[in-house]
């Protein structure tokens, strides 16, 4: 699955119809689902200070005001607040949570970080200057390498990463980088969310 864009959530949703099991004020069930399938099915669950979104897409549950209605409503068409939102999470399904290791996220940090040590190398065009630059390129990339086969193997080597023999780029600041992102699970039931209370 594709990070979510507004467009294709509604692609996803475009046969999906809005099926109410209660409407009693903040209490609420909904379920919306294409007829006849389960894919991309999803239950809206409200009641005083929370809702609960279950379903194929995963779950969440968030907490806020006496009606939650009121939390995610959007005057400006089908506006999303992953941060402000992820704040007010109670609880997730176990395995797909509101954010993730992400590579793109690695591969952009790392790549940032490489341009800042290339900058502070302030090397001529020498031989031995542009050999500094490619070993520097070279540790990063075999890096991103390593968050892209696994994980656990990219964090073992950002702690034993020593500038000696890494391509001579400092890391001491590792532990403050945030290597997740908001995972496509959630940013597609945020949307969904939204479109539920339209309906």
């Amino acid at each position: 699955m594709n990070t979510p864009t507004l467009e294709q959530f509604l692609k996803d949703s475009a046969s999906h119809q809005l099926t109410v099991n209660l409407d009693q004020g903040v209490f609420r069930d909904l379920t919306i689902a294409r007829p006849n399938t389960v894919s991309m099915h999803y239950n809206i669950t409200t009641r005083p200070g929370y809702l609960v979104i279950t379903g194929d897409m995963g779950s969440f549950v968030f907490t806020r005001l006496n009606d939650m209605f009121k939390f995610f409503r959007s005057d400006d068409g089908y506006e999303i607040n992953l941060g402000y939102w992820e704040e007010k999470l109670e609880a997730v399904n176990r395995g797909n949570g509101a954010q993730a290791f992400s590579v793109d996220t690695v591969t952009q940090i790392l790549n940032d970080h490489l341009n800042d040590h290339l900058e502070g190398l302030d090397c001529g065009h020498s031989p031995s200057d542009e050999a500094k630059a490619e070993e520097a390129k070279e540790a990063i990339q075999n890096l991103i390498g390593l968050a892209e086969s696994d994980e656990h193997d990219f964090y073992s080597k950002l702690r034993e990463w020593d500038p000696k023999y890494d391509g001579g780029v400092d890391m001491e600041c590792w532990w403050e980088w945030d290597f997740k992102d908001y995972t496509d699970h959630y940013i597609w039931c945020c949307y969904a969310i939204v479109h539920a209370i339209k309906l």
